[in-house]
C-alpha cells in the first residue's frame, strides 16, 4: 500500500482530529491553532443548535474544556481549550485529568483525544509552575501523546540576548539559561 493510499485510508477512519490545548494566558495558543489550520479567522464555539457562542472580548477568555471549538473553514480539527495552571488551582488539574480519562474511555474514535498540545512560553523568571510540573509527572489515562510546543521563542531571545556578546557567546548563554530552566 502506498503512503498516499495509507493516508487516505487513515483519513476515512477519522472524521475529526481532536486536540486538547493547554497553556498559560497569552501563550499564543490561538495563533498556533490558526497557523496549523492555515486560516486567519477566529475560532467558533457552537452550541447544540449550531449558534456560535464566542464573543470577541479584550478580557481573558472563558475556558470550558468540555465545549469543543473549531474553525469554520477547517472543521477537521476539533480543539478543547484548558486554562493554564498558573493560578495554582488544583481543581483545574483535576478537570484536565478527568477530561483526558473521559476521552480515553470513549468507544467512538471521533470522541477520543488524539493529541495534547502543551504550549510553553520560555520565561527566564518562571519556566514551570508547580501544577504544570505535576501534569507532566503524573500518569495520564489513554494513549494521546503530550507534545510540548514552545511559543513566543522570540520573547525568550530578547530576555537573554546581550548586545555586548557576539553570536556564539549569546548562543552559549541562551543554552545555559535553558538548561537552568
Amino acid at each position: 500500500m502506498s503512503d498516499i493510499a495509507a493516508a487516505s485510508k487513515l483519513r476515512d477512519k477519522y472524521t475529526y482530529f481532536r486536540i486538547l490545548v493547554i497553556g498559560r494566558a497569552n501563550a499564543g495558543k490561538t495563533t498556533l491553532l490558526k497557523w496549523v489550520c492555515n486560516i486567519t479567522e477566529e475560532p467558533c464555539i457552537y452550541d447544540d443548535q449550531g449558534k456560535n457562542l464566542l464573543k470577541e472580548t479584550v478580557a481573558r477568555g472563558i475556558h470550558d474544556i468540555n465545549r469543543p471549538f473549531s474553525f469554520a473553514s477547517n472543521p477537521k480539527f476539533i480543539f478543547h481549550d484548558s486554562p493554564g495552571f498558573e493560578t495554582g488551582d488544583k481543581a483545574q488539574l483535576k478537570i484536565v485529568q478527568e477530561f483526558i480519562k473521559k476521552c480515553a474511555n470513549a468507544t467512538k474514535v471521533d470522541d477520543q483525544l488524539h493529541a495534547i498540545w502543551f504550549c510553553f512560553t520560555p520565561d527566564v523568571s518562571r519556566f514551570l509552575f508547580d501544577l504544570e510540573r505535576d501534569f507532566f509527572n503524573q500518569e495520564r489515562a489513554g494513549k494521546a501523546p503530550v507534545i510540548a510546543v514552545f511559543t513566543k521563542f522570540d520573547d525568550f531571545i530578547t530576555q537573554v540576548f546581550d548586545l555586548e556578546l557576539d553570536n556564539d557567546e549569546n548562543r552559549t548563554a541562551a543554552e545555559e539559561k535553558l538548561a537552568e530552566l
